[in-house]
């Protein structure tokens, strides 16, 4: 096998290959390749975080400290969430552990607003005038 051949190896590479296999493909994946391995244990996204809005932790940072892109960073915190991790976030400050019962509905709050207005898009868009 000559170098263009060669398959992925990275771990980014390798979630990235699985990921864009599911997006395309319409096929049923595991997230469970979504860690990073540290000292031969999985590592998850909130191992990195800290309890409180003020230690917020940028995407950058966690793409760096993770050695992934940030798409696979932001389907690793959905995992997370989805398996009961209350992982928040903050466009200013970044992703954090609710220190607070505030804090945790600051964010809840946040997304769902964020979902009524790309609902509230989306009905615009089906509105729309039709495709000439």
């Amino acid at each position: 096998m000559n170098a263009k051949e060669k398959a992925p190896t990275s771990a980014a590479t390798l979630a990235e290959a699985a990921t864009e296999t599911a997006a395309f493909g319409g096929a049923t994946i595991s997230y469970d390749y979504l860690t990073t391995t540290a000292a031969g244990r999985q590592r998850k996204v909130s191992d990195f975080l800290s309890h409180g809005r003020e230690n917020a932790v940028p995407l950058r940072h966690l793409k760096k400290l993770m050695e992934t892109n940030g798409r696979t960073v932001r389907l690793m915190i959905q995992q997370e969430r989805l398996s009961g991790t209350p992982i928040c976030a903050d466009n200013l400050t970044g992703y954090y552990l609710p220190a607070t019962e505030e804090e945790r509905t600051a964010c809840v709050r946040s997304m769902r607003h964020r979902a009524g207005e790309i609902m509230r898009t989306a009905r615009a868009i089906e509105r729309g005038a039709g495709l000439d």
